[in-house]
């Protein structure tokens, strides 16, 4: 056999074993894709379709939360570092028009003192911009701060006082009404809730311990809403003004029935507020007043003797402007933005005492908070601030706290 003979048959044999490999290679590949399809349609078959599953949770699931990190330093000593909140929402669209929303809020680093509660738990219906319907566990629509209360849509590591104490923040509401934008410059909410507990009313924190974290009875019904309007909204300029209310029976208690039993009150509890926002460029301007009455405030002393006022009142306006230049917001500081900002309030939580005249004048604050809220992003904040506090008391001394934190939003 010549060489020519020799090398085609070396190149026929490698060719043959070429070609049977190939064909094992395809057999085996064939055998896998049969195996997939198999599993494919198994999982097709099944209740748990994992790509069902997987597209809802990437469309339907909406995950977030917030959270908030302070230190805080008094003359008088009391000094601390607060885990403060931190909040996860989960909401869920079960179609186009019914979407589930939640807030899940842990306070203080711990369980203890119904710091874990369910802050909001309320399902929309929505049919029209005009019209539509929310049921559940929702905030009461008043002031600003129970609207906007993540750490990055407010200045100041910790809430205004004003909106602790007079329009008490967070205030949770269960019921159900509606609500809609009929009009591009109008909003509106109306909702019918369970009222509050008079029991934990008292001169010092006005309603403030008597809203119900749990099952709130439906001894004594509340209705609650809000109007605002948008009369500015240009490129440089956005003016909001709004006005709320609240007005109902207080004789309620957690797992219903009425917390003064025999010595029923005839209380009806009512506020007033109205608010404004309004950025013109760079500069931020911001108020909100607030006025409530018990109607029965003699009666509430005589039955819990809290000395619960028979008017409580209060106010603040605020001010800030993003100091930033323009030309530093680039790279890494893009979206960011420093606000220096004041903000003077004034609470009195026995504006009118239970029994028509005076209140304690130590109820009767005042605060000037100076500080900065420096948005690294958007959705992070990190802020400080120094706050002088008086009252009205003929032997009180201004007290001075400083506060620093840092604040987050995700979603």
């Amino acid at each position: 056999m010549n060489c020519r003979n020799l090398l085609m048959s070396g190149l026929a044999a490698a060719a043959t074993a070429a070609a049977a490999q190939n064909e094992d290679r395809l057999a085996a590949l064939e055998k896998k894709m049969a195996e997939t399809q198999a599993e494919i349609a198994a999982l097709k078959g099944s209740q748990n379709d994992l790509a069902a599953v997987t597209q809802s949770t990437g469309s339907k699931f909406r995950l977030g939360g917030y959270g908030e990190i302070h230190a805080n330093w008094e003359e008088s000593g009391n000094d601390l570092l607060d885990i403060h909140r931190l909040v996860m929402y989960i909401g869920y669209d079960f179609n186009e028009w019914i979407k589930l929303t939640s807030e899940v809020e842990l306070e203080h680093a711990s369980t203890d003192e119904e710091y874990l509660l369910i802050e909001q738990l309320f399902v929309d219906f929505l049919f029209d911009d005009a019209v539509n319907i929310r049921a559940g566990r929702m905030l009461a629509p008043l002031g600003i701060i129970n609207q906007k209360h993540e750490p990055t849509l407010f200045n100041g590591v910790e809430r205004p006082n004003m909106a602790k104490y007079i329009i008490p923040s967070t205030w949770m509401v269960d019921g159900i009404g509606l609500f809609g934008y009929p009009l591009s410059w109008l909003n509106y909410e109306v909702y019918a809730v369970a009222g509050l507990n008079e029991s934990g009313f008292s001169n010092s924190d006005g309603i403030r311990g008597g809203r119900l974290k749990g099952r709130p009875g439906l001894n004594d019904g509340a209705l609650t809403g809000r109007l605002d309007v948008f009369p500015v909204s240009t490129d440089d300029q956005d003016l909001r003004v709004g006005i709320s209310g609240y007005y109902g029976g207080t004789d309620n208690q957690n797992k219903g029935g009425s917390p003064s039993g025999t010595n029923s009150t005839d209380n009806v509890f009512s506020m007033i507020s109205a608010d404004f926002e309004y950025q013109i460029s760079r500069v931020q301007l911001r108020g909100v007043a607030a006025f409530g009455s018990n109607s029965d405030a003699d009666g509430l002393d005589a039955a819990y003797g809290n000395g619960a006022g028979e008017e409580i009142f209060g106010w603040y306006l605020e001010a800030g402007v993003d100091v930033l230049p323009e030309t530093w917001k680039t790279g890494k500081l893009k979206d960011s933005a420093l606000i220096p900002f004041v903000r003077y309030e004034a609470y009195d939580t026995e504006h009118k005492a239970a029994d028509g005249g005076s209140g304690d004048a130590a109820n009767d604050r005042t605060e000037i908070t100076l500080g900065a809220s420096w948005l690294l992003t958007r959705n992070f904040v990190i802020k400080a601030d120094v706050q002088f506090a008086d009252t009205e008391a003929a032997s009180s001394d201004v007290v001075t706290k400083y506060n620093m934190g840092l604040g987050w939003i995700f979603n």
